[in-house]
């Protein structure tokens, strides 16, 4: 089957994920671009069973802190050294460790 599809039908095609009650214990937190240069969004992995959580519409502190109160849980989380997500892990879950990427 030589079927061709570009980037934009193939995120179009996707399912989102059932978002768990609560965040996995190690959360990976990363952005993405739904279209480079225009919009960004969010993806939330579970670090330990290498699957994606949740996809947030943007890449803000409000979005990441909001949904880290809705899902409380996350004892680790890896990400990137965005302020934004700097900001909202300070704010909704203190207690967790944040591992960065250089």
């Amino acid at each position: 089957m030589r079927l061709t599809a570009g980037r934009t039908r193939l995120l179009g095609l996707l399912t989102a994920p059932t978002v768990p009650d609560r965040a996995p214990r190690v959360l990976g937190v990363d952005e993405f671009a739904f279209r480079k240069g225009c919009t960004y969004g969010t993806v939330l992995v579970d670090v330990e069973a290498g699957r994606v959580v949740d996809v947030l519409p943007d890449r803000t502190s409000e979005t990441f802190a909001a949904w880290l109160t809705e899902h409380p849980g996350a004892e680790i989380i890896c990400r990137d050294r965005a302020t934004a997500y700097t900001k909202a892990v300070r704010e909704a879950a203190p207690n967790a460790l944040e591992v960065a990427d250089r």
